[in-house]
């Protein structure tokens, strides 16, 4: 697979103020620690590294950090992302330097498909975890993890355990923890009945630490 490449430039200015001037120049301070190493102020250009997180995979992407003049680049994942509550511009990120090979721990959203027989029945669907926490290696890290839900009666759930992972990928999830039950009418008074999911309505709104990749420790 293609690496997703960012360009960026060292930043020597640091602050409030003379980041509000990089953010009225279209780039977004960030910086890159990790692997060892010190930290390292940079900018990056917000159109392309908004372009690159809203792909399929987004925040769970290995990127490769071009230094902008140089012959340096690294692998990164992004650790963090601020971004402003109104506007949902980015307005400063945190990479941390990773590894093709390298396991790292991440949240990947689970994405339901088909309408339950249980909800055709009367019942309603209550999605009680929207995401896993699962560790693979950096560069094997999955868009979302998909399941059918079309079979699920009234009273039947799926549990994290029961999701199909792919190879190499491991669960750090309670395997008992529900993912999606159907429940019949009444058994919740105030939860509001789900007639059909679909993946345009499992692809939630991102939360500003969703995809929050760290290296999984040696030994796990």
């Amino acid at each position: 697979m293609e690496d997703l490449v960012i360009e960026v430039e060292r930043r020597d200015s640091t602050g409030k103020g003379a980041n509000r001037k990089l953010r009225q120049q279209g780039l977004i301070p960030a910086v890159v620690y990790g692997g060892g190493k010190e930290p390292t102020a940079v900018v990056v250009d917000r159109q392309v590294v908004t372009k690159l997180l809203k792909t399929e995979k987004g925040r769970n992407s290995l990127f490769l950090l071009r230094m902008k003049g140089t012959k340096t680049e690294r692998h990164v994942m992004l650790h963090e992302a601020q971004q402003d509550l109104i506007t949902h511009q980015f307005l400063h990120l945190d990479f941390i330097r990773v590894e093709k090979g390298q396991r790292v721990k991440v949240e990947v959203r689970v994405v339901l498909e088909g309408e339950p027989a249980g909800v055709k029945a009367g019942g309603f669907l209550d999605w009680g975890s929207r995401s896993l926490h699962l560790e693979c290696a950096a560069e094997a890290v999955p868009d979302a993890i998909h399941t059918d839900v079309s079979g699920l009666g009234i009273g039947e759930h799926i549990s994290a355990g029961d999701l199909v992972l792919p190879e190499g990928v491991k669960l750090l999830d309670d395997p008992h923890k529900v993912i999606v039950h159907i429940e019949a009418h009444g058994a919740k008074g105030e939860e509001e009945p789900v007639a059909e999911v679909s993946e345009e309505k499992a692809a939630e709104p991102e939360v500003i630490k969703r995809g929050k990749a760290t290296p999984a420790e040696s030994g796990e």
